[in-house]
């Protein structure tokens, strides 16, 4: 029995060296931005020590920084319980947010930032970066309502003007014929009923007028404003990247 537990001290002790070694070598090249090279280090310590944060949580850090976010999100999910203390937990969930934000995945993003801001209630790396991402998916749902509002008035048009080519306005049919006997009866005796074509023409007139109601925006108009919004929205987007501070979207890699 003795024999034994000295076995298996033996093999932790080793255990931890290779981690330790390998740990120390991936954080040289990970400073040196040899991202593939920490990497592969790293993942020689896990293999030592699978339950191991240090080298795990780098190792995510890694694949940030050499901006496999997708990755690097599944690793920073898959650790969260390797944490050793809240504070280091708050930050896998803040690289976590930044990953997934990155990624386009703004519900998954703002989960994170509330779940380090819970940990953490003083980090406020993390409290800026949940307000970026709600205002982006703010933006997102302003974008999307606007499209289906567009499309809406898109489907109504196309049935209005389809409306219209199947059933030809009878009113202006009947002006037509009208116009062509008054043209006809005035050419017939233009002194003798001079009065009289001025006084048609005048219905005429009025009958092409009457019953138009409100006219219709062009689809140039529809250009144009579609246009001007689009510009406003990017502006806005412009001045929100503008003032955006250097912790959003930066992997915090810890020292050891």
């Amino acid at each position: 029995m003795m024999m034994i537990g000295m076995g298996l001290l033996s093999l932790n002790a080793m255990a931890q060296d290779l981690e330790k070694k390998n740990l120390y070598y991936g954080n040289r090249a990970f400073e040196n931005q040899d991202y593939d090279d920490a990497i592969a280090y790293y993942q020689e310590a896990v293999n030592a020590s699978p339950l191991s944060f240090k080298p795990n949580y780098n190792m995510a850090n890694a694949y940030f920084s050499k901006k496999d976010f997708q990755t690097a999100a599944d690793l920073y999910g898959s650790i969260v319980d390797l944490a050793p203390t809240a504070y280091d937990r708050s930050k896998v969930y803040y690289n976590l947010g930044n990953a997934q934000l990155l990624n386009q995945k703004l519900d998954e993003a703002i989960d994170a930032y509330k779940s380090a801001l819970k940990l953490n209630p003083k980090d406020e790396d993390a409290r800026y970066n949940l307000a970026y991402a709600l205002s982006m998916k703010e933006q997102q749902k302003q974008r999307q309502q606007e499209q289906n509002k567009n499309q809406n008035e898109n489907q109504n048009q196309n049935e209005e003007n389809q409306e219209e080519n199947e059933n030809p306005n009878d009113e202006n049919q009947d002006g037509n014929e009208n116009q062509n006997d008054e043209n006809d009866k005035q050419q017939g005796d233009e002194q003798e009923n001079g009065d009289e074509s001025d006084k048609n023409q005048d219905d005429k007139d009025g009958q092409q007028s009457s019953g138009s109601g409100a006219p219709r925006i062009s689809k140039e108009q529809a250009k144009r404003i579609l246009e001007s919004a689009l510009k406003s929205e990017k502006d806005t987007r412009k001045k929100m990247e503008k003032n955006k501070i250097v912790g959003t979207g930066t992997a915090q890699k810890k020292d050891w």
